[in-house]
C-alpha cells in the first residue's frame, strides 16, 4: 500500500491488507459481542487515509480484555503483518488472570513482526509472563527491539517465565521493569539473559524494585563479562553500603573492567560520600563512564567533581559483535 506517486517496496505493491482490517474487525466484535474500539477505528482510518500501512498502535486506556481479544484476533484472521510498534498502556491486559496479554500474545507470535512493545501498567501478573515468555522464544523469530513492563506484577516467577522467551534472543535492545517487584531471587533470571553470547542488550531499566545488597552484587557479577549493555538504572533499589556484602568494591571493580556501560543511575539508594568518592576515583582513571548519578544527600562538591569530570564525554555506540555458537557465556 503506497502513498500516491511513490512506488512501494518490492512485493508490497498489491498489499491491500489495511483496507481489510475494518471488515475483518466489524466481523469479529460482532461475533464477541464488542463495541468499536474508537482509538483503533481511528488509527485504521488514519493509515488508510495517509496511503500507509498500519504500523503503529497507541492506546493509553483501560479497554479490556474483550477488546484486545477482538482488535488482534481480527489482525490475525487477516495475517496483518505491518503492525511493528504497540503501545498498551494502562490498557487492563492484565484483567481476568491476563487473558489481553494472551490474545495479543498471540498475535505477536503470528505476525512475527513486532519491534516495540509497551505494556506499562497493565496489572500482568507472572501469568501473563508465561505468555509473552513464550512469544518471544527463538522458535517464533519475533524481532522485539523494546521491551517495556513497567509498575506491572511481575516478580521472580513472572521474570522466570520471561528469561524463557529472552534468554537466547539475539534482537532486543532495551529491557524496562522499573517497579515490577523484582528481588534477589529474580536476578538469576536477569544474568541468564545478560549471560547470552548473543546478547544485544544495550539498555537495562530496573527501578524500584528489591534487589537489595545481594540481588546488586549479583547482577554486577554478571556485568563483569557482559560487552553490550550501555546503560544501567538501578535507582531506588534498597542497596547500600554493608559489611556483610562487599557490593561497593563489586561495584569499582565494574566501573574500571566494563568498557560498555557508559550510564549508571544509582539514585534514591543507601549510598554515602564514602562511596560516592570511590565512584569518583573510578570514573577519573576509566573514561567509559560519561554518566554518573548518585543520591542528592551526597555532600554537594562530590556531586559538581562528577559532573565535572564526565560533562565532555560523548556517549558512543557500541558496535555489535560477529555472531557466535548459539551458546551459554560462563557466568
Amino acid at each position: 500500500m503506497s502513498k500516491k506517486g511513490k512506488k512501494g517496496k518490492k512485493g508490497e505493491d498489491n498489499d491491500e491488507s489495511t483496507t481489510q482490517i475494518m471488515r475483518f474487525y466489524n466481523r469479529k466484535i460482532q461475533s464477541l459481542g464488542v463495541a468499536q474500539n474508537k482509538i483503533f477505528v481511528q488509527a485504521v482510518a488514519q493509515a488508510i487515509e495517509n496511503q500507509e500501512h498500519l504500523t503503529t498502535l497507541h492506546i493509553i486506556e483501560e479497554i479490556g480484555p474483550n477488546a484486545i481479544r477482538g482488535i488482534f484476533e481480527a489482525l490475525m484472521d487477516l495475517n496483518y503483518k505491518h503492525l511493528a510498534n504497540i503501545w498498551l498502556v494502562k490498557a487492563g491486559l492484565g484483567l481476568n488472570n491476563n487473558e489481553g496479554v494472551k490474545y495479543l500474545a498471540n498475535y505477536i507470535q503470528k505476525a512475527q513482526n513486532t519491534k516495540v512493545l509497551d505494556l506499562t501498567e497493565n496489572e500482568i501478573t507472572p501469568q501473563g509472563c508465561i505468555h509473552l515468555g513464550y512469544a518471544l522464544s527463538p522458535a517464533f523469530k519475533v524481532p522485539l527491539q523494546e521491551l517495556i513492563l513497567d509498575f506491572n506484577y511481575i516478580g521472580c516467577e513472572g521474570m522466570k517465565e520471561l528469561s524463557k522467551g529472552l534468554e537466547m534472543n539475539t534482537t532486543i535492545r532495551k529491557l524496562s521493569l522499573n517497579y515490577c517487584r523484582l528481588d534477589l531471587e529474580s536476578v538469576k533470571y536477569i544474568q541468564d539473559i545478560l549471560s547470552f553470547v548473543d546478547c544485544d542488550l544495550r539498555y537495562l531499566f530496573l527501578e524500584g524494585n528489591y534487589l537489595r545488597n545481594q540481588g546488586v552484587y549479583q547482577l554486577f557479577r554478571a556485568l563483569e563479562t557482559n560487552e553490550w549493555l550501555e546503560e544501567l538504572n538501578i535507582a531506588n533499589n534498597q542497596f547500600g553500603e554493608s559489611e556483610d556484602v562487599p557490593l561497593i568494591e563489586k561495584i569499582c571493580e565494574v566501573l574500571t573492567k566494563n568498557n560498555s556501560i557508559q550510564v549508571y543511575d544509582f539514585r534514591g539508594n543507601a549510598l554515602y560520600d564514602d562511596s560516592a568518592k570511590k565512584f569518583l576515583e573510578c570514573i577519573k582513571m576509566y573514561k567509559t563512564v560519561c554518566r554518573l548519578e548518585v543520591p542528592i544527600e551526597i555532600q554537594n562538591a562530590i556531586l559538581e567533581e562528577i559532573k565535572k569530570v564526565t560533562k565532555k564525554r560523548k556517549r558512543r555506540k557500541n558496535k555489535k559483535k560477529k555472531s557466535k555458537k548459539k551458546k551459554k557465556a560462563k557466568k
